[in-house]
């Protein structure tokens, strides 16, 4: 893989040396405006990061891959990257903020190992130091993957390590390899990097085992003795990438980790793909570079069919790993300045030198020597005025996110982390906070958390998989846990649960964390609730001092209790409701006020809880607490002797009542009982 730098290593200093220390300038301006503008500190871009050091500080720790005490969850994306911080953290002890420092400081070193891996990987496949430069210059000046170098996770090591995977199966197939075992080493730690490189191995196996084979002409016994031959590269793959969905499956019983799961929306965003594939490029590079990576990816294809030892994994790679993680939601290639796709930022730069190089090749054909160009101006003037062009373009469309860096640090010291010391202050360590962001809050309190997310929390996962986010039966569906989790606090961004966080007396605001201007973070102010439970919109029981009813009703409907109280408005009347099934539609209830020569004085009806709990929305075991007022204009009838409620359940518009399922019940689609009034309000 190497010979090139082997063959000359004075002229490999000189060529990689330059981009080297290109990329860590940039670094070091950024960290240096970082430091300025932070009061001397530096800090995660990310709340992700925390995640990733908190898993790894457990595991330094002995205490496995466990978040929540020692309680293990699969909610680590990237094992790699959390093994090792781990071995740094068990060797050097840091103490909690130096954890964060160590992560930032990891990822810059691999930041620029995948500048120099891709210079290197570019002269290798040209046999032309020139090419790796341009790739080199044009992936250490993108803003976007500099940030990434900063942000303390995994992104870098990631792209690096899938850079050496295609670099070792294009050096098989130019030795007549289909899969060396070093081939299968660095694919499988890609793979432990980050779950999309299962895709890499993919295209890497079918290039290595069909698509060179059938450049040879390869009979169907010859594919086979490929694979025989390649068993220790398979073996080496299998052990690695392997691995870790096995342990998934073990403590979680899925073989993907949480975060894959709670984070993936499978093909809902197919429509977008043409549009959304261009734009990050577009907005990290410009027209050019992305129309000269154009230019190089089809060079690629074209030297695919010569059997040249290209193949085809190289110029697929890039393509359908942006597609892939389109594929799993749009979202996923916006958020956070594009991190999940900014893994291809090398491969897109590479292709733009190969693009090139593709142009001087043209330019230099015989048929176009009538046009009569210099030499020089082919081979050194036009590749160098595209190259100096297209870097400073990049560097000028990227300093925003060099930029950007320092406002993401100090936005997040302001906002998690100073919510991370104010949950230590505010809660016991025996107590449970339902978080959103799980990173630095539960990290710094170290306190249990219920992840509202799922990532660490995957029983949220299976809970809400059938809900739409931002929805009241996504919303819901938390609270239900929550009951079984009592948090002392909630800590979210409102606009993330807003059936919850506006549902009537449920949270309570304690305290607010704000920040302003253009942030990575999911929203700018996060608010911690305090929540009432006497509100909430499900119940774990009635109260014991209720009275008593206990009437079924069709589709699962048990009316378990009430209690009557006069108001100034009239008679307030709250119900305590079990389902025992999920009701088929959205019924409403009628509380009719009944004389003694029963007539009906008043009535009220509505949904539950004054329209806002649809019973669609009931499940088997909830209790819901649900009040009507019945209007009168004077309330003095209230004081006559022999009075009732009569309460049932009917489908609105068409009036139908659901039959009572008692043995022996007083009425069949309703129930009456005596009015009492527990206690009165005068007003």
């Amino acid at each position: 893989m190497f010979d090139v730098m082997k063959e000359n290593p004075r002229r490999a200093a000189l060529v990689l040396i330059p981009v080297a220390l290109v990329a860590l300038t940039y670094l070091l301006y950024t960290v240096q405006l970082t430091l300025d503008q932070n009061d001397g500190h530096v800090g995660a871009l990310l709340d992700d990061t925390w995640i990733h050091v908190r898993f790894a500080d457990k595991l330094s720790n002995g205490d496995g891959l466990s978040y929540n005490g020692t309680t293990l969850t699969a909610g680590a994306t990237s094992p790699l990257w959390v093994l090792m911080l781990a071995a740094i953290y068990a060797v050097t002890n840091p103490p909690l903020m130096t954890q964060v420092d160590i992560a930032i400081s990891l990822s810059a070193i691999w930041h620029v190992l995948s500048v120099l891996t891709i210079t290197g990987f570019g002269w290798w496949l040209t046999r032309r130091a020139w090419i790796g430069i341009i790739a080199g210059l044009f992936t250490a000046l993108t803003g976007r993957y500099l940030w990434m170098g900063l942000s303390g996770m995994e992104t870098t090591a990631f792209a690096t390590l899938c850079i050496l995977a295609l670099w070792s199966h294009l050096h098989d197939i130019r030795l007549g390899r289909a899969f060396s075992w070093t081939t299968g080493i660095l694919t499988g730690l890609a793979t432990l990097g980050r779950p999309e490189a299962y895709l890499l191995a993919l295209l890497i196996g079918f290039d290595g085992f069909f698509y060179i084979a059938l450049l040879e002409k390869a009979s169907p016994r010859g594919i086979l003795l490929k694979f025989r031959v390649a068993w220790r590269g398979i073996i080496a793959y299998i052990l690695l990438a392997g691995s870790y969905p096995l342990a998934c499956l073990l403590i979680d019983g899925h073989p993907l980790p949480n975060t894959f799961r709670a984070k993936s929306f499978l093909g809902k965003e197919w429509p977008n793909l043409p549009h959304d594939f261009f734009w990050t490029p577009l907005k990290d590079h410009g027209w050019l570079l992305v129309g000269l990576a154009i230019i190089g990816t089809f060079w690629l294809f074209w030297q695919a069919r010569k059997r040249d030892g290209f193949g085809l994994a190289y110029p697929l790679w890039p393509i359908a790993f942006v597609l892939g993680v389109l594929f799993l939601g749009s979202q996923r290639y916006w958020i956070n300045h594009g991190r999940y796709v900014s893994p291809a930022i090398p491969f897109h730069a590479l292709a733009a030198a190969l693009g090139i190089w593709a142009i001087v090749q043209f330019l230099q054909q015989e048929r176009l020597k009538s046009l009569r160009l210099p030499q020089r101006f082919t081979q050194v003037g036009l590749p160098a005025f595209l190259t100096i062009l297209v870097a400073g373009l990049v560097f000028e469309r990227g300093f925003y996110n060099a930029d950007q860096v320092a406002n993401d640090v100090g936005q997040l010291r302001k906002m998690h982390v100073a919510a991370g010391f104010w949950f230590r202050d505010h809660t016991t360590p025996d107590q449970i906070i339902a978080l959103n962001d799980v990173g630095a809050i539960a990290h710094i309190s170290n306190r249990r958390v219920l992840d509202l997310e799922g990532l660490v929390s995957p029983e949220v996962i299976d809970a809400t998989r059938d809900t739409e986010d931002k929805t009241c039966p996504h919303d819901l569906q938390l609270a239900r846990l929550m009951l079984k989790q009592p948090p002392a606090f909630i800590g979210v961004f409102p606009w993330f649960y807003p059936c919850l966080t506006s549902w009537p007396g449920a949270l309570q605001p304690f305290t607010v964390f704000a920040i302003t201007g253009p942030t990575v973070i999911a929203g700018g102010e996060m608010v911690i609730y305090w929540p009432m439970w006497g509100n909430w919109p499900i119940l774990v029981a009635a109260p014991d001092d209720a009275l008593p009813i206990q009437a079924n009703f069709q589709d699962g409907v048990e009316l378990l209790s009430y209690r009557a109280e006069k108001t100034p408005a009239g008679l307030k009347v709250t119900l305590w409701w079990q389902a025992h099934e999920q009701p088929n539609a959205d019924y409403h209830i009628f509380v009719h006020l009944i004389g003694a020569d029963g007539t009906q004085i008043s009535q009220h009806d509505s949904q539950p809880q004054n329209d806002q709990f649809h019973m669609s929305w009931w499940r088997s075991g909830d209790i819901i607490r649900d009040e009507h007022i019945i209007p009168l204009t004077d309330t003095s009838v209230l004081d006559q002797e022999g009075l009732s409620l009569r309460i049932g359940v009917y489908h609105y518009p068409d009036g139908r009542r659901l039959l009572r399922t008692d043995a022996q019940p007083d009425h069949p689609d309703f129930t009456q009982i005596p009015l009492v009034l527990t206690y009165r309000i005068f007003g």
